[in-house]
């Protein structure tokens, strides 16, 4: 069998498995609740698998190695090590704390939680508004997975993107979570044999020892081997190579498809085996960077940053080999893909559509709301894909910045940034932090992030982790400002006042 036939068969049998699967899980799903958390009675364990790929993403498999590939070691430390470490913190912190106060809420999405913790439907709607920069992200991943696909069957570019959109816009929408948790789980096996057929691959580079290898770096260009790459655009100093990239892994998992999850828990009890799992897997897919390095050591020179790892799968493994490899790095795009269209169909239509409904009409059904909300979220997936494709063909002509991971970072880090705080404090100050100072923290990510990116404040601009450290770091100022003014300053002027109260007019 020849590879193009080798590769159809297998897309063919993974389409018809996840055609049952979706079925199946349409058959399950009753209300916008089921559609986008399920019906939490999944093992944790499979929750845990498919938060592990929801992670790791398609970036991880072909983008982020494509930039160790470009920037050496820097790239490795700042996104493999220092990101990994943030990311693990992150999830571990706030998880918990998010599943609770969810539950306790009834919340389903991110804003959803936002405007029920606070009790502001403002501060909902507007950050189901920030989170239409997920759609960036979306196009980071079907444009990554076009690329395995032009590369595993040479078909034209457009036809890839298209065939990506179709087919995994289409299963979400009949299937929704009931689907996807077990999709992910299946994908996420697939994405572990991968990760370690793709980090064993480089062990004959290895062989003579990590010295010998860091040698063949230094000889093709130095600056690959140090702790910074004074030559790159997003690893100069160590303060972009290790505080922005953990500040970052640190608030990334305030992203809507990846705290949801925790809502896909029937219990606070599974909790740590959801945790556990999802770390222990992640870290195994984080590995996958170290094929950027063996790629610059393998590969002559490669002019696109995005087809790095396409490129290395293409020439550094037999046909079938290569086709199941490629198949398991579609995997980790899929996977993500449908954790953010569950995300973001949801927040279309209940942190926006009932919202504004119920703000028009007080009188309105909310039972009724509901069924039509389904019917939305499902429908407003049709019109994603629709952007998705129109996106992802400009990305594919001319890549922001060299790759398309920076058009999907411009988009995504902005819209964590200005969630960490407030759903951080949030979370653990449950009676000191208002709506209006949650507001003016968030605000204050957002004003920092474009403000520093439009102005061109310092020469690392154009870095986005640089942007979204400075915009969390202020957006945590600002939060610890208002509390305290909330607590001691607010506090003691009402004592002020009930003094005088009580001392009467002629007191004073």
């Amino acid at each position: 069998m020849g590879k193009i036939t080798f590769a159809w068969t297998m897309l063919g049998l993974m389409t018809a498995l996840t055609a049952w699967l979706a079925y199946r899980g349409f058959k399950r799903t009753r209300s916008v609740e089921g559609f986008v958390v399920g019906n939490r009675d999944i093992s944790p364990i499979f929750v845990g698998l498919s938060l592990a790929a929801q992670l790791t993403s398609v970036a991880t498999f072909v983008v982020n190695p494509g930039l160790v590939y470009a920037f050496g070691l820097p790239a490795l430390l700042g996104m493999g090590v220092a990101a990994c470490l943030g990311i693990t913190i992150g999830i571990t912190v706030l998880s918990k704390g998010f599943r609770a106060v969810g539950e306790q809420l009834s919340a389903i999405t991110v804003p959803g939680w936002m405007g029920s913790r606070y009790k502001s439907v403002p501060l909902q709607i507007g950050f189901a508004i920030l989170s239409l920069a997920l759609v960036s992200f979306m196009v980071l991943i079907v444009v990554a997975m076009a690329y395995v696909l032009m590369k595993m069957l040479g078909i034209p570019a457009w036809s890839a993107l298209l065939g990506v959109i179709v087919l995994v816009f289409a299963y979400v929408l009949i299937g929704g979570a009931n689907t996807s948790v077990y999709t992910n789980s299946i994908q996420a096996l697939i994405m572990v044999a991968v990760a370690l057929m793709l980090v064993g691959s480089g062990a004959a580079l290895l062989s003579d020892g990590i010295g010998a290898f860091f040698g063949k770096l230094k000889a093709i260009d130095a600056h690959l081997v140090g702790l910074v790459n004074v030559k790159s655009p997003y690893f100069r100093n160590l303060f972009e190579v290790f505080v922005c990239n953990f500040l970052v892994g640190l608030a990334i998992v305030c992203q809507p498809h990846i705290m949801g999850k925790a809502l896909s828990l029937k219990s606070n009890r599974d909790t740590n085996r959801y945790l556990a799992t999802a770390i222990l897997v992640g870290m195994v897919f984080m590995m996958v960077m170290l094929v950027g390095l063996f790629a610059r050591v393998t590969l002559p020179p490669v002019a696109r940053i995005d087809l790095v790892i396409p490129t290395y799968i293409n020439t550094q493994f037999s046909p079938i080999l290569g086709v199941i490899i490629s198949i398991g790095v579609l995997c980790a795009g899929i996977s993500t893909l449908e954790g953010l269209l569950l995300a973001l169909s949801a927040i279309l239509a209940t942190d926006l559509f009932i919202p504004v409904m119920r703000m028009r009409r007080q009188d309105q059904d909310i039972q009724a709301l509901g069924k039509v909300a389904l019917k939305l979220a499902r429908g407003s997936l049709i019109l994603l894909g629709g952007v998705c494709f129109y996106l992802g063909m400009n990305q594919i002509k001319n890549p922001t910045g060299g790759s398309v991971a920076i058009f999907a970072q411009y988009g995504i880090y902005c819209l964590f940034s200005a969630s960490f705080a407030p759903m951080l404090f949030g979370m653990f100050l449950k009676q000191t932090v208002t709506a209006r100072v949650a507001i003016l923290s968030a605000a204050s990510a957002v004003v920092v992030y474009v403000g520093m990116s439009l102005g061109k404040v310092t020469s690392m601009h154009n870095n986005p982790a640089v942007l979204s450290a400075f915009a969390i770091i202020t957006s945590i100022l600002v939060m610890v400002i208002g509390i305290v003014f909330n607590v001691f300053i607010l506090r003691s002027a009402r004592r002020r006042v009930e003094g005088w109260s009580k001392r009467g007019p002629a007191a004073v």
